[in-house]
């Protein structure tokens, strides 16, 4: 007989469908039974479609039944789970892991593991509480980088450093890069000229990515680097603002805003280089999907991004346009070929630690899964 996992998560964006198909890959269809929870979010095929699992189950509570207690939810979860008989539950956030640490109160289940995907998670002290008070033996806490586990072992109370560890995101290989447009056809249908140099951006309008400092070295390079374009994919709050910094440095006709693309990365290999200014960043899973697309990239050195760089490409420290504006100047001078030397190490670096094999060796070494491997 299979055994029975369940994967939950707070709700079904983008970035966290493809995590928990991460998840469910690793688990040999022959001996494991996958359903995928999703919290939050009403029925919809299309997702139901793109999630790899024997079952997707949307519990489709609204946004009072998330908040407070969430005694509902806790009661709901728990009857789902006592049906099903779930050997393995993994919980992706904080509030999906809090709704299953009471559960687990009432429901025995061998192994729970908790996956938190931010910074700063547990930092609250009515949430060090809460851990301290339900946590027990046959639960683990995993970060997506060291530096995100680094944070939990700072914040949270009673729990042994050894029962948090890193899970690192990973990126499907065989899956994305069927899906990544080729230069030609990427350019195309972001409307660019083949003979520009583009130095490409993917990520959320918000202050942690910093597109305010990346346009500013845009600005400092862009007399010495004629033909070049910057490009931002994405949408967020601080749209309006940037696109006025735009005007302010008169590039109206360099900068171009695309909104946001459903699957950005498909677009990467548009790019000559890419740069992910951020501020803040508990991993950064869209440099995957850059070095996948074989581009040069430029980070800022901020919490796991050196981790996922791994010594590859140009980091930068953050909120520095000069210095910023220099790599971007290097990169652009830099002869095609050594660009290319570039974006090949970052592709071998990404099969090497990020793919879905070495994935899989991490996540079974857990000592929390022994009983589930042996029985």
């Amino acid at each position: 007989m299979r055994k029975n996992i369940l994967i939950l998560g707070h709700n079904y964006a983008t970035q966290f469908v493809d995590i928990y198909n991460q998840y469910s890959r690793i688990f040999p269809p022959d001996q494991f039974e996958v359903t995928v929870a999703y919290l939050s979010g009403t029925p919809d095929d299309a997702i139901k479609e793109r999630t790899l699992a024997d079952h997707v189950v949307f519990f489709n509570f609204n946004k009072d039944r998330l908040r407070y207690l969430k005694m509902h939810a806790i009661r709901q979860l728990k009857t789902f789970c006592e049906e099903k008989q779930f050997q393995m539950v993994i919980c992706h956030r904080y509030k999906a892991s809090y709704i299953m640490m009471w559960v687990a109160q009432f429901y025995r289940c061998p192994a729970l593991v908790f996956v938190m995907h931010e910074l700063g998670t547990m930092r609250s002290i009515r949430r060090r509480l809460v851990i301290a008070a339900l946590c027990k033996k046959n639960m683990m806490f995993a970060g997506v980088s060291n530096a995100v586990a680094k944070d939990i072992r700072s914040h949270i109370w009673r729990i042994p450093s050894t029962r948090v560890v890193t899970l690192y995101n990973m990126i499907d290989v065989d899956l994305t890069i069927p899906q990544l447009l080729n230069r030609s056809a990427a350019r195309t249908a972001l409307q660019l000229n083949d003979t520009d140099f583009i130095f490409g951006n993917v990520a959320r309008l918000v202050p942690n990515k910093d597109q305010a400092n990346l346009i500013h070295a845009f600005s400092l390079i862009k007399p010495y680097c004629p033909n070049s374009k910057l490009v931002i994919i994405g949408d967020g709050i601080l749209a309006d603002s940037l696109k006025k910094q735009v005007k302010l440095y008169h590039l109206e006709n360099d900068v171009i805003f695309t909104g946001f693309l459903a699957n950005g990365y498909r677009y990467m290999q548009a790019f000559d280089c890419f740069v992910l200014n951020s501020t803040q960043e508990a991993f950064g899973r869209v440099l995957l999907e850059a070095m996948l697309a074989r581009i040069p990239v430029i980070a800022t050195k901020v919490h796991g991004i050196p981790e996922v760089l791994g010594g590859t490409n140009k980091l930068v420290s953050a909120q520095n346009a000069t210095e910023l504006s220099a790599a971007m100047q290097s990169t652009y001078d830099a002869a095609p070929g050594e660009r290319q030397a570039w974006g090949n190490e970052g592709y071998h670096h990404v099969l090497k630690n990020f793919s879905l094999p070495q994935f899989a060796l991490q996540f079974w070494q857990l000592p929390l899964l022994d009983p589930i491997k042996e029985s």
